[in-house]
């Protein structure tokens, strides 16, 4: 029995392998055409930069479409295997649909576990190289922080707004100070022209002072010293796109945006998402196997593949909907990244116990 596992596992990884290779070349092929079209015509475009990005565009390609490229390896491997009469041979010998499926999960466990990799460490640093070789390419240049918009950031019971930061001079401009008593009321409001982080701590310049405890009272002065711990790094609210974040990077910006009072929850979708994109190469295997066990008894192959190609693709569009309503925060986090994998384990483990179960025949 060992043998016969270490023959379906290499069978299925070898058929994974080919797999890959297709896709690959599509991708190359493809996305090389739309490259030379769309920045052939650029003063600094030239072919190795062109590979370099093909290159490593790559990793985050294979990531994207993983469970898609183990659905379609698990049904055509078992259809193979049913033309070639191997699942006759060993269904005879005694070997269960469970033996005959354990190989190709565990083949998916060792894609699941690569996959992991692939998407929490490989594709995001390869996605930052990417980036920079188109911004090589387009000539582009990284804009100035003073050009991202507002910043909020929570301080004990101070909530403080600045309309705009200028990382070079470490100045907050147009900024606003909300503070709160123990019983969450609002008891003074303070304006500020700016403030500037010096060697000595924060100055705040051209300022109106609203007291509304214990009576409301106004006072202006035209500059005086801010005792606030920010650290001027904290201030930016430009983050770098997901898709550049690791898995660990995703869980600290999303720990440090909840800590200074931004929304984290798009990262914390993400973030829950990514851990469980990899459980989705199980989830396909399972699909796919009673589909393509299935091939001899439901009309023909065509049938039961395109059958089982589209329970495949529902699992990813309701992926994609769940993640959805989750940055909506229709759905908790975790809700959305794992219920369409569980979702779809559950139809997949319902189906395999229908097939291993044997039909009684009526009574006449």
């Amino acid at each position: 029995m060992p043998i016969l596992f270490g023959y379906l596992l290499r069978f299925f990884l070898t058929g994974f392998l080919k797999m890959i290779g297709v896709f690959i070349g599509l991708f190359l092929l493809i996305d090389g055409i739309e490259g030379i079209r769309r920045f052939s015509q650029k003063p600094h475009f030239n072919i190795l930069d062109l590979l370099l990005l093909l290159t490593s565009r790559i990793p985050n390609f294979l990531g994207m479409l993983t469970p898609s490229m183990v659905l379609l390896t698990t049904l055509m491997g078992v259809a193979r295997l049913i033309r070639q009469n191997e699942i006759t041979v060993m269904r005879a010998s005694g070997l269960s649909l469970a033996g005959i499926l354990r190989p190709f999960l565990a083949g998916g466990v060792i894609i699941a576990l690569f996959h992991l990799l692939l998407i929490g460490q490989i594709a995001p640093h390869t996605n930052r190289i990417a980036q920079q070789i188109k911004d090589r390419i387009l000539d582009h240049q990284v804009a100035p922080l003073s050009q991202t918009g507002e910043v909020w950031v929570r301080e004990g019971s101070r909530i403080i707004h600045a309309k705009r930061v200028d990382p070079q001079t470490q100045t907050l401009h147009e900024v606003t100070v909300f503070t709160f008593d123990p019983e969450n009321r609002l008891s003074a409001r303070l304006e500020a022209k700016t403030a500037v982080h010096h060697a000595t701590g924060w100055q705040l310049n051209q300022i109106i002072d609203y007291r509304f405890l214990p009576r409301i009272s106004v006072e202006t002065s035209p500059q005086r010293p801010w005792e606030v711990s920010l650290d001027p790094q904290r201030l930016s609210v430009e983050t770098p796109p997901p898709e550049m974040l690791t898995v660990l990077e995703l869980h600290a910006l999303s720990t440090q945006l909840q800590r200074d009072g931004h929304s984290a929850t798009r990262y914390q979708v993400i973030l829950h998402r990514r851990l469980a994109t990899p459980a989705f190469t199980l989830a396909a295997i399972l699909l796919a196997f009673p589909f393509a066990l299935r091939l001899p008894r439901s009309g023909g192959a065509l049938r039961s593949t395109l059958l089982g190609l589209l329970i495949g693709f529902a699992m990813f569009v309701l992926a994609d909907l769940a993640t959805a309503l989750g940055m909506g925060g229709r759905l908790p986090p975790l809700l959305a990244a794992w219920a369409p994998v569980l979702f779809f384990c559950g139809i997949a483990g319902f189906l395999l116990v229908h097939l291993s179960s044997p039909k009684r025949t009526p009574r006449t």
